[in-house]
């Protein structure tokens, strides 16, 4: 972003002339005639399509100095407006002598701020269009109308208050180095940079005197000639009413000037249906057409004029023998009759068929219904009783926890009692030495009786094949491994003896 100070050091050879397209917002249409009023928003203080933005300070002084602005022209170029060439409006800026060449069809006579409901503040305009111009004045209002009645404002630029580099947003202020940088006018156009400049008010009373031309006779339009339209059948998928499909088909076939704003009557619609219509020829009214029509986005679209269908009163086509129809249409009558009464028949068998199996699913549909309620009833019990075992095994859980310390004490206990009786038991068997071994020590923690007794034997063993081989006293101790015969020969044959 340029400073002030910086922009203020860009040397111009000449300013800008800059625009900011605008639209009409208000245009009254009773006002005198001399002139139309209209109410436009001319400009807002947000950057517009052209990157171009008129700050708070710029606004406000136009509004404070309106005196020196009022009677600034409102221009255009007559020759397309008049042509009705609105697609092409600008400003006329002849390049090679940068002067804009439009003219003048009215002129500015007040000037105020606004602020628009989404905190936008904006610089209104008032201004007079001179009815001197009937063309012109018709073309605003047709303009005006449509919504296409759009402006362009033109200011005299002589430098900026700051270039956004990096958006390209250039600011414009009130004053530049002690110039002012002046609003001198507005342009009707036809592609707006400013989306909020539209018309509020545009005061075009008809145009019954003009200068240079006599009064208007007005007159007083007749819908249909009074014709009462009468409609048959329904729109289904439309979301028109037939009234307004006639409206419209009424229009279609009795177009507005857009210049002389006055009614070419050339059809009076007689029979609307829901896909054609019956239109009486306005200078013979004994001749009739039907037109085929459809309806695309609510819009009513007529078929081709070459397909229109040519009767007379009545609708009767030519050609078409009045005595044979009517004899035609009895037996036509006569077989509709007799299908009727057929169809009827077939009808009430094959209702009574389907009120019998209407009647069967039902009976189906309220057993299925009541399995489906004791099914519910056996979910809600199993769900009762799996929250109760729930609750049961949180309790418990909460059990377990709380006696786990007394059951490792319990433990511990029970332990250290079989321990000392390992100890007390083996101790009369091992020596001393062997007792304090790490290997009876850890037998003896892991309560491992097995090992304890392999440890004895072995020492057992040990002490019966030593080297004095000496017998101790008191019990002797046999080796399971021992192959000799302990007892004497003669004892033993008195055992095995026979007794008598």
């Amino acid at each position: 972003m340029r400073t002030a100070k910086e922009v203020k050091n860009i040397k111009k050879q000449r300013p800008d002339k800059v625009s900011l397209k605008s639209r009409a917002l208000e245009l009254n249409s009773q006002s005198n005639d001399v002139y139309m009023e209209l109410t436009m928003c001319i400009l807002t203080d947000k950057p517009n399509l052209n990157n171009l933005k008129f700050n708070e300070n710029y606004i406000k002084g136009i509004v404070a100095n309106k005196e020196k602005f009022i009677g600034i022209p409102l221009v255009v170029n007559r020759t397309k407006l008049e042509s009705g060439f609105y697609s092409n409006l600008n400003h006329e800026l002849d390049k090679s002598t940068n002067l804009l060449k439009t003219d003048t069809i009215g002129s500015f006579v007040d000037f105020r701020e606004e602020v628009d409901k989404d905190g936008t503040l904006m610089l209104m305009g008032d201004a007079r269009i001179y009815k001197r111009y009937p063309t012109v004045c018709e073309s605003i209002l047709e303009l005006y109308e449509s919504g296409d009645l759009e402006f362009s404002c033109e200011a005299m630029v002589y430098g900026y208050e700051s270039i956004d580099e990096e958006s390209g947003i250039r600011c414009v202020d009130y004053e530049y180095e002690g110039k002012i940088n002046s609003l001198f006018g507005s342009c009707i156009v036809s592609d707006p940079a400013e989306i909020r400049s539209k018309p509020t008010l545009l005061i075009a009373e008809a145009l019954k005197i003009d200068l240079g031309e006599s009064e208007m006779s007005i007159k007083e339009e007749i819908f249909n000639k009074n014709i009462e339209i009468k409609y048959h059948g329904k729109f289904e998928l439309s979301s028109l009413k037939f009234s307004e499909v006639s409206n419209q088909i009424y229009n279609i076939l009795n177009p507005i000037n857009p210049r002389s704003h006055y009614r070419t009557y050339n059809y009076y619609i007689q029979d609307l249906y829901t896909d054609f219509v019956i239109v009486e020829d306005s200078d013979d009214y004994h001749l009739l057409y039907k037109i085929k029509y459809r309806i695309e986005n609510d819009i009513v679209i007529l078929d081709e004029r070459e397909n229109w269908v040519e009767g007379y009163k009545g609708f009767i086509p030519k050609g078409v023998d009045i005595d044979q129809l009517l004899l035609e249409n009895e037996k036509l009558s006569q077989a509709a009759s007799k299908a009727t009464k057929e169809l009827n028949s077939n009808h009430e068998k094959e209702k009574l068929l389907m009120e019998e199996e209407v009647q069967q699913l039902n009976e189906k549909i309220k057993a299925l219904e009541a399995k489906v309620v004791e099914l519910n009833e056996t979910v809600v019990s199993k769900q009762e009783e799996i929250n109760g075992l729930q609750e049961k095994h949180v309790e418990l859980s909460n059990t377990i926890k709380e006696l786990e310390p007394y059951k490792a004490k319990v433990e511990m206990a029970e332990k250290e009692q079989k321990m000392n009786a390992l100890r007390t038991k083996y101790t009369k068997i091992l020596s001393e030495e062997t007792m304090k071994s790490e290997e009876v020590q850890t037998a003896i923690s892991e309560l491992n009786s097995v090992k304890l007794n392999e440890i004895a034997v072995s020492e057992l063993v040990n002490k019966n094949h030593g080297t004095d081989q000496e017998q101790p006293s008191g019990d002797v101790i046999v080796a399971a491994s021992s192959q000799q015969d302990l007892l004497p020969q003669s004892a033993k044959e008195r055992l095995y003896a026979p007794r008598n």
